[in-house]
């Protein structure tokens, strides 16, 4: 395990992926404020910032699943290479036209849907990159997932803070230029330093179909991918409600709804650090389940009334457990598939994940208006406990199921 260690620390290809993997996300957390700001200075209107957010989702959900085929014939990282510098092209148009005057909120809708579809095609090639560059074994490519991950949570907690600093001294454009600046600056990084050894040697036409068909002849693949689509749709719905959750808990405000959002973060990255030294006493296979099991159990106390206090010690427990499971889990399912199916298999699975959080977000306010919060924290806490049960499930899947090649 020291050894697996060292190598992911001296390994230049991992670095490469982890630098251009900051430096978008740092960017994409920075439009995450300044995108609905800029709709809200050009229109003045929630209900066009909500419709903006949603073209987004809508991308994802709507074009993920059939990026699958264009990703399985040109491999992960020419889809890495088109994504950042297409995503950044688009959002670098949002500012340029805003400059002219001709931006308006059916133009943003457009834009936005488009940036959205790339994104799964983008997250799954990155995961079926993953085992090309550090190799097929478990805990190592555990290893490697929780650092960018690492990188991925950390510009989340300090994304947003920036942003704002930012659009305060500069303007919602600029920083909408920075973060198509941070896609160009991935992409060159990517084009230049990683090298092209990294594509698999393709055997056939990758497609959608060939992608779920791997899913769902494999029980544990089946099963797994189903659990994460669970826990999204509950996860989204949990961040979307944080809002109502804050107003609800001793007259809160937007200031406690941030706070505890910030909780979860925390704890979820404490958890992604925790991983390799985890690792070295268990199995992925086994630290993925248990993580998934507790995470389950964590979400019980939802069912009881909590104040904030509380309610921010469930989300550090649960943000913490998310981040000791999630990277295992990607470890063991990107392995289970055959290498030359992974880059479309793993698209399907994460666009199903992606448009199961979409809905989730989407339905969680409706729900809670006319349901009230106590009606969908049960329903949160019966998906997340149908999502371990189905991790419990696939991972009694007979050993010969496993496939390499």
């Amino acid at each position: 395990m020291e050894r697996n260690q060292l190598r992911i620390g001296r390994h230049r290809t991992l670095r490469v992926l982890l630098i251009a993997e900051f430096t978008s996300m740092l960017g994409t957390q920075l439009s995450a404020v300044a995108i609905p700001w800029l709709v809200l200075q050009l229109t003045g209107s929630s209900r066009d910032m909500g419709l903006v957010m949603a073209a987004q989702m809508a991308g994802i959900a709507g074009c993920g699943v059939f990026g699958a085929s264009l990703a399985g014939r040109v491999g992960p990282r020419r889809v890495m290479l088109i994504g950042d510098t297409v995503r950044g092209a688009f959002v670098a148009l949002l500012p340029l036209l805003y400059h002219l005057g001709w931006l308006n909120i059916g133009v943003f809708i457009v834009v936005m849907f488009a940036v959205g579809a790339f994104f799964a095609p983008y997250l799954a090639s990155q995961q079926s990159l993953l085992p090309i560059v550090v190799g097929e074994d478990e805990a190592l490519l555990s290893r490697a997932t929780a650092t960018l991950q690492t990188a991925t949570r950390l510009s989340v907690l300090f994304g947003p803070l920036l942003s704002g600093v930012l659009i305060a001294g500069l303007g919602a454009p600029v920083v909408l230029l920075l973060d198509a600046a941070s896609f160009a600056t991935s992409a060159a990084l990517l084009r230049l330093c990683l090298p092209r050894t990294t594509e698999p040697v393709k055997t056939g036409r990758g497609s959608l179909g060939a992608g779920a068909r791997t899913l769902l002849a494999d029980r544990l693949l089946g099963t797994w991918s189903l659990g994460l689509a669970l826990g999204e749709m509950a996860w989204q719905a949990l961040f979307a409600l944080l809002p109502v959750i804050a107003l609800t808990h001793q007259h809160g405000s937007a200031m406690v709804a941030g706070t505890l959002l910030a909780m979860f973060g925390g704890g979820a990255l404490a958890g992604t650090l925790l991983v390799g030294l985890l690792l070295r006493r268990l199995p992925a296979s086994t630290l993925a389940v248990t993580g998934r099991v507790a995470l389950g159990l964590a979400f019980v106390p939802l069912l009881l009334p909590l104040n904030v206090a509380a309610l921010a010690g469930c989300l550090i427990l649960v943000g913490l457990l998310n981040g000791v499971s999630s990277a295992p889990v990607a470890a063991v399912r990107a392995l289970r598939v055959p290498a030359r199916l992974r880059t479309e298999s793993l698209t399907v699975a994460t666009s199903l994940a992606l448009a199961a959080g979409a809905l989730g977000w989407a339905l969680a306010g409706t729900a809670a208006q006319s349901a009230g919060l106590p009606t969908v924290f049960r329903i949160l806490v019966a998906l997340q406990v149908m999502a371990a049960a189905l991790f419990v499930f696939g991972a009694g899947a007979p050993a010969q199921e496993t496939s390499k090649g």
